[in-house]
């Protein structure tokens, strides 16, 4: 199994029906994003990211690597998301 740990900013959270999905913007020289999904959190997970989100404060999250690929206009597309684990966000 492949496992993600990393620290940064929680940005661009989105609720669509159960799935919480945020960027995880990762502090260096170059602006990283990385996707990462929460399916179906309870309204205190939810709220306590966008108030991460709001408040800008760094946080470090784990959670498992999950990758798929789609057709989209006659190309395959990979995408990789972290499927955080809902009580390892923590603000440092």
């Amino acid at each position: 199994m492949n496992i993600f740990a990393g620290i940064g900013k929680i940005v661009d959270a989105n609720l669509n029906g159960k799935v919480l999905k945020f960027n995880l913007a990762i502090l260096q020289e170059k602006p990283c994003y990385v996707p990462c999904v929460l399916f179906d959190p309870d309204d205190e997970v939810r709220k306590f990211v966008e108030q991460l989100q709001n408040t800008e404060k760094v946080v470090w999250l784990k959670g498992r690597i999950s990758s798929y690929e789609f057709e989209s206009q006659g190309r395959t597309i990979r995408k990789i998301d972290v499927v955080t684990y809902p009580k390892s966000i923590k603000p440092i």
